[in-house]
């Protein structure tokens, strides 16, 4: 849990107080920046945490992401052996009038020691049980899904070349015979990406293996002007927790700095993601209400 407080400032705007320590497992390690997917994690917490508590969406009910973006203006501060302070002041909306899905979206500024960085953006959709269940045995009838599982040899990659210190905390794995991609490597007893039971690939999971992927792609030693600035996030299907999912990263751009991640599952695209390195500035309009 990184979340420590949430006050309701109007109808639709709040403030969420995160606090960040480096022993946390998305803090990752040795890097001159903390990682966007620590924000990423936040930002998520912060989702679920309003819905519960302010918007009267019922403990229960399964919460669907299809869009979770961080755009920075600048690298974050690394995380210390002090605890790193982070704040939100988020705007939350609720769908608009006649819309008969609750579906949900938060904007806001990223402030870390008293500064504006940047912005972050989720959808979200607290789906109710009945209708998650419906959804959910339809993909699992879906014929990528029910075919028998190849599994292919695969050796993971070594942690630090992902920023980690632990080969469980590795997600990806090279297949020998194939130099334009990974297999994803999931640990279902990992005591964070696994924290709940899930009845499919856990969103986070592909945030963090898509992170791990930029890392390799760019190489392991990046100076903090470099860090990881941008990371959007889209996510189009539930990934079938026994199949494999291949994990590809190829520049989008002409200076290597920016690229496109994919998670595909069969002929099935689960999500995708821009990821950029560098200072760029910011893609995400600012809100009116917002400081």
């Amino acid at each position: 849990m990184l979340l420590t407080d949430a006050r309701r400032l109007d109808d639709e705007r709040f403030a969420v107080a995160a606090s960040w320590h480096r022993d946390h497992y998305l803090a990752h390690h040795g890097g001159s920046a903390a990682d966007p997917v620590l924000l990423v994690e936040t930002a998520r917490q912060a989702a679920i945490h309003l819905s519960h508590r302010f918007l009267d969406v019922p403990h229960g009910m399964p919460f669907v992401l299809s869009t979770i973006s961080v755009d920075l203006v600048e690298a974050l501060p690394p995380v210390g052996t002090d605890r790193l302070a982070v704040g939100l002041d988020a705007v939350c909306r609720s769908p608009a009038q006649g819309e008969r899905r609750l579906r949900l979206e938060l904007e806001a500024d990223v402030l870390v020691q008293h500064t504006s960085v940047g912005r972050v953006r989720v959808r979200w959709e607290p789906m109710e049980p009945r209708r998650y269940t419906m959804l959910r045995r339809r993909g699992e009838q879906a014929p990528e899904a029910v075919r028998p599982p190849a599994l292919p040899p695969a050796v993971p990659l070594p942690p630090f070349r992902v920023g980690q210190c632990a080969e469980r905390d590795v997600l990806l794995a090279a297949e020998p015979l194939r130099g334009d991609g990974w297999w994803l490597r999931l640990d279902r007893e990992h005591p964070v990406l696994f924290d709940h039971e899930s009845d499919h690939v856990p969103g986070m999971a592909l945030v963090e293996a898509f992170r791990q992927a930029g890392q390799v792609t760019v190489g392991d030693s990046r100076p903090v002007a470099n860090a990881v600035t941008l990371l959007d996030v889209r996510f189009t299907a539930f990934g079938e927790l026994h199949l494999p999912v291949w994990i590809t990263a190829e520049p989008a751009g002409p200076d290597g700095n920016v690229l496109t991640v994919r998670a595909r599952q069969g002929d099935r695209d689960l999500a995708h993601a821009t990821l950029r390195r560098g200072a760029a500035e910011s893609a995400l309009p600012r809100l009116d209400t917002a400081c």
